[in-house]
């Protein structure tokens, strides 16, 4: 007799051990996100769409070498900007919408596009600061990063620091000029960051990687302390090195890439404290945190962590996907961005099985609710929305894309496919042969079935099958997963919107918004294996 079994599965991917422990929940997708209603199985649907830019002469928006850090803030007039710093062919810029400004300085120190490896050496001054041991080789392999930019604004100026130059520069929005070294500020710095008490912050000053040194309050030159004025400098007792830095509400947190300490303003002589926040969990790259309501969240070597008052690490179930195949030499261009709007914040990663080095994949965390998404999607540096409506992405080829636009991805199709299914602890086998779509609108999604009789056993698939309704199947084993994908021709060309013949694209590939419910397969059961 045919039963209806319900395929309604938790919200989020598992991605942890084998595909057979991923049974009952979500395993795998691509641009892919659940609507948050309060339920515990909440509606599928694709991500929002993406839209490249254009100047006002209607050409790309395109800045030249690899982008490596972003920023946006408003002018006092209220304009919208985006800074931009890029590697390879070592650039600046400034955009503003339609329009995209140069503003790299003379005599600035190019940047390493890529991570590398050093063997053999291993003595000390070999590789960063701190790495091989004084006084002796090792055969040892040293991991040197690509050089990254750290970008902040002082008000309506953007500043900015690039690894391999170690000067912070300033940039007084005014399209004619372009970044000056800041007067009187220490070189040898790693990173840049303006506390919300506006004091600029440069973190791993005078080549020492432990070193926070501020300018006075509100100033951008008094950087000597003096009974007159509020600098400072202050050492770190850690045995990393600083990277990174971010304001909260409550504090300004700097990184390390082996701890995390919060910056507290307390006036008086001292101006700031430096209390250690967490311990063993360091930054990953520098531009591999994000601020989201308040909170910080960043990756780590192997994990997540939050920090909202208290370092906690977040449980991922998506872990073994991520660091089981990532390439460690290029995690310097780990870029992270909170997409507010849906309460996620997003970590673009290059992996290891890819045949370049370059960002290519991301996993997201939707913060609200505790779940984890992971796909395909090649983005180097960005922000999210505030200052600009929409996220605003740049592509490791230096192409800006808007983000969450329309429906257009780009010529990828969105899919979920589940771990196993069985009935009762896996000890019959089924027959499947009708499936009671959930979806809307309908006639947009197909559906694939797997099916096997023991976990390592090779799977036999059924379908696709279109879902216009109650949808005749065939098919048997003792578990079953299913694949749902919208329906489209991924023969098309990177921007979505042709043939390979060189005609119009008909179809809906890469345009097509759907939700999806709960689907209810139709199983017979059959005999006991």
């Amino acid at each position: 007799m045919e039963t209806f079994v319900s395929l309604a599965l938790p919200a989020g991917l598992y991605a942890n051990g084998t595909l057979y422990q991923s049974k009952g929940r979500w395993a795998r997708g691509n641009l892919i996100r659940w609507l948050p209603d309060g339920s515990q199985y909440p509606p599928i649907l694709p991500i929002g769409g993406w839209a490249l830019t254009y100047d006002s002469t209607g050409t790309e928006i395109d800045a030249a070498g690899f982008p490596r850090g972003a920023a946006s803030w408003r002018g006092n007039d209220g304009s919208a900007w985006l800074g931009l710093g890029t590697t390879g062919t070592t650039k600046a810029y400034a955009y503003s919408p339609s329009t995209l400004t140069d503003i790299t300085p003379g005599g600035l120190v190019a940047g390493a596009a890529d991570g590398s490896t050093i063997t053999g050496s291993g003595a000390y001054g070999a590789g960063p600061y701190g790495v091989g041991l004084y006084g002796t080789g090792s055969t040892a392999a040293v991991f040197v990063d690509a050089d990254t930019w750290s970008l902040d604004n002082f008000g309506e100026k953007l500043l900015g620091c690039l690894t391999s130059d170690g000067k912070i520069w300033i940039w007084d929005k005014n399209i004619a000029n372009d970044f000056t070294q800041l007067t009187n500020a220490p070189t040898g710095c790693r990173a840049v960051v303006v506390t919300g008490e506006r004091f600029i912050m440069a973190l791993g000053a005078s080549s020492n990687p432990r070193q926070v040194a501020w300018a006075s309050q509100e100033t951008e030159t008094t950087w000597t302390p003096a009974v007159t004025n509020s600098a400072g400098d202050f050492v770190l007792q850690t045995n990393g090195r600083l990277i990174a830095g971010k304001r909260t509400p409550r504090e300004t947190l700097l990184w390390t890439d082996a701890d995390v300490w919060g910056a507290v303003y307390i006036g008086g002589p001292f101006i700031y404290r430096f209390d250690q926040r967490g311990d063993s969990c360091g930054l990953i790259g520098p531009n591999a945190a994000a601020i989201a309501e308040g909170a910080a969240y960043w990756m780590s070597d192997g994990q997540f962590f939050r920090y909202d008052g208290a370092v906690r690490q977040l449980p991922c179930e998506v872990s073994d996907y991520v660091f089981g195949d990532f390439q460690k030499t290029q995690k310097a261009k780990i870029t992270a961005f909170a997409n507010a709007a849906f309460g996620e914040v997003w970590w673009f990663y290059p992996s290891a099985t890819q045949s370049g080095t370059e960002n290519d994949r991301y996993v997201a965390l939707n913060y609200r609710q505790g779940f984890w998404m992971t796909g395909s999607l090649p983005r180097a540096a960005g922000v999210g929305a505030g200052v600009f409506a929409q996220p605003m992405l740049w592509d490791s080829s230096g192409k800006l894309y808007a983000h969450e636009v329309g429906q257009d991805r780009g010529g990828e199709n969105a899919y979920i496919e589940s771990g196993p299914l069985e009935l009762g602890n896996g000890d019959r086998t089924l027959s499947f042969q009708k499936l009671l779509p959930d979806d809307l609108p309908i006639g947009q999604v197909e559906a694939t079935f797997f099916a096997s009789f023991q976990p390592h056993d090779p799977e036999q698939s059924y379908g696709p099958y279109a879902l216009t309704g109650s949808t005749d199947i065939r098919g048997s084993g003792r578990q079953v997963r299913v694949r749902f994908e919208q329906i489209g021709d991924l023969d098309v060309f990177a921007d979505g919107s042709f043939l390979a013949d060189g005609s119009l694209l008909a179809g809906p590939s890469g345009t097509v918004d759907f939700r999806l419910g709960t689907m209810r397969l139709g199983v017979i059961p059959m005999g006991f294996r």
